[in-house]
């Protein structure tokens, strides 16, 4: 922007040879500088929490001393006695080496579906939270803290999107007239109107009992 050629502003260099228009490139470049100011401003704390982070998928070489877990209430010594039991038994961390191999596969397979518009098949790559869950749902119990912070950490909304999002289907589904809907019911009402989850209607209904009429 700031040489003026418009290299990567293909449009605006469309309508700047197109018609014949003094672009003021200065214009731009100050609004791209103040835009890009205020991103690394607003995200900050991802770059001073990236041990944090990068644990769900990095547990192995993470360094216990670098990441912050005051906010989800464990123990320090637990997690790291927990931590470097699951880096000495191959069963368990071979489980992190393999999510790694994965995810890089993924890279390259949307790489390659990018390069050649392949919108389609770009929806059916496995999703990357699926991996990791899947990775750290095949742990047994005996790692719970480390469990514990790894899904607490995968639970840090980036954005008040979702919480905003929530509580708006909230106010729709519990209206005046439905004052006597209980919590649980709520609940279930809201991971149905919030997530992807699609509920197995016949394997549910086979396990209830059928009433009979007399």
């Amino acid at each position: 922007m700031e040489s003026g050629k418009l290299l990567h502003f293909k449009n605006l260099k469309q309508y700047r040879d197109e018609t014949n228009s003094t672009i003021d490139t200065n214009y731009f470049s100050i609004t791209l500088k103040n835009m890009k100011d205020g991103f690394a401003e607003r995200f900050e704390q991802f770059k001073t929490n990236k041990s944090t982070l990068a644990f769900i998928v990095n547990a192995l070489n993470t360094n216990t001393n670098e990441i912050n877990i005051e906010p989800f209430g464990i123990d320090t010594e637990s997690l790291q006695m927990k931590l470097l039991d699951l880096k000495t038994k191959d069963l368990w961390s071979g489980k992190f080496t393999e999510l790694k191999s994965k995810l890089e596969e993924l890279e390259v397979q949307k790489c390659m579906h990018f390069a050649q518009h392949k919108w389609t098949a770009l929806k059916e790559i496995p999703l990357v939270e699926a991996l990791i869950f899947g990775a750290w749902n095949s742990l047994p119990e005996c790692y719970s803290e480390v469990k514990k912070f790894a899904y607490g950490v995968l639970t840090i909304l980036g954005s008040t999107y979702s919480c905003e999002q929530a509580f708006s289907c909230m106010n729709v589904i519990k209206s005046k007239v439905r004052s006597q809907l209980t919590n649980k019911n709520l609940e279930s009402f809201l991971k149905l109107k919030t997530t992807s989850y699609n509920p197995d209607l016949i394997k549910l209904s086979e396990g209830m009992q059928s009433q009979y009429s007399h």
